[in-house]
């Protein structure tokens, strides 16, 4: 079995299926009221912005096995073959993104479906969502770098992901939060991912929309090239 087909086999775990599959699904289905592009009034964001912060937790879950890799030494076995690291964290990458693009593809066209959603402002939302996927996955990656504990890396996830949603503009409108939170929050890609989407709710896709778009691109970048490091191993 590839890297890539065993990395995918293992990303479908209970937290990253609830995460990515059940939870946005059962938004756009049920909390039909938090994503009406007809009304911009009120909280009318924070249904999109909900179901960002269940995809950028799952994403990092489905993406977890290269974390298990490295603390059960799988990872070095398979370095020691034809298998270089570049070649394994490129198919663990897609492995984890192929999935994820397809399902903030579905999330567009199911919202397109149900809440009469624009067909590019469907699109639009879909790209986000694609971006924030990646960046999310590649965080995963350089946060797998970091620690030699799963139980370490649990704890300390849930508080990074307690910071990021708080200064990303997930929990508390972006602005609102005071400018050194605002402009501290522009390290995350969640920052970008909530910026982008209240612009595409206001504004449309603008040039804001692009640069929350090639931001977030940076940050997938940025956290590819810091864990392929041989210091994963």
């Amino acid at each position: 079995m590839t890297v890539f087909k065993y990395a995918m086999r293992r990303g479908f775990n209970p937290v990253s299926v609830i995460a990515n599959f059940f939870v946005p699904f059962s938004l756009l289905v049920f909390a039909q009221g938090l994503f009406d592009t007809n009304d911009l009034s009120g909280m009318n964001a924070w249904g999109f912005l909900l179901v960002a912060l269940t995809i950028m937790v799952g994403m990092f879950y489905m993406a977890k096995s290269i974390q298990n890799d490295k603390i059960n030494g799988v990872l070095v076995r398979i370095l020691t073959g034809p298998i270089t690291m570049r070649s394994y964290l490129i198919q663990n990458f897609f492995a984890a993104m192929i999935p994820a693009a397809i399902l903030c593809l579905i999330l567009g066209f199911t919202g397109f479906i149900l809440h009469g959603w624009y067909f590019d402002f469907a699109l639009a939302l879909s790209l986000i969502y694609i971006m924030l996927s990646a960046s999310s996955i590649g965080l995963s990656f350089a946060w797998s770098c970091l620690f030699k504990s799963k139980e370490a890396s649990a704890a300390m996830f849930t508080m990074l992901i307690s910071l990021i949603s708080f200064v990303g503009g997930f929990m508390i409108p972006l602005s609102m939060l005071p400018d050194v939170l605002y402009y501290g929050g522009a390290l995350f890609p969640a920052h970008w991912a909530s910026r982008g989407i209240n612009n595409l709710l206001i504004y449309g896709v603008d040039f804001d929309y692009w640069l929350s778009i090639l931001a977030m691109f940076l940050f997938t970048v940025a956290f590819l090239l810091f864990g392929g490091k041989r210091r994963l191993i």
